[in-house]
């Protein structure tokens, strides 16, 4: 079987060449620390129970704000952070709550307008 072809090390202005799929041997230690970093621990384990915990307390019932001011019982399937994390919010359950997919849809498209314009 051949072997792979030469390619440059990821690294930026690292003039080595590899036949691994990403960094040098000199560098391969950043490819392990970027492929292990966990900053906020979404989408793992931790995080999947993290929602169990938030959509049982809310009783998979959206807690959005319209659906809140107007008494509008939607079924919850997904956990919205409050705060958003862009925006120094955490994932503490003191800032996620149940919400519906529309509205959760709808809510980051206002976030995503609000974002483009003050940017």
């Amino acid at each position: 079987m051949p072997q792979r072809p030469l390619k440059p090390c990821r690294l930026v202005n690292c003039k080595a060449v590899t036949r691994n799929a990403g960094y040098c041997d000199a560098h391969a230690d950043l490819g392990k620390a970027w492929a292990t970093k966990k900053d906020s621990g979404r989408g793992g384990r931790p995080w999947r129970r993290l929602r169990e915990q938030v959509l049982r307390r809310d009783q998979y019932i959206c807690r959005c704000e319209a659906c809140v001011a107007t008494k509008r019982v939607r079924e919850a399937t997904e956990v919205d952070h409050i705060k958003p994390l862009s925006q120094g919010g955490t994932d503490d359950p003191s800032n996620l709550r149940a919400i519906n997919a529309d509205c959760h849809r709808e809510k980051s498209r206002r976030e995503a307008k609000v974002g483009a314009t003050s940017a």
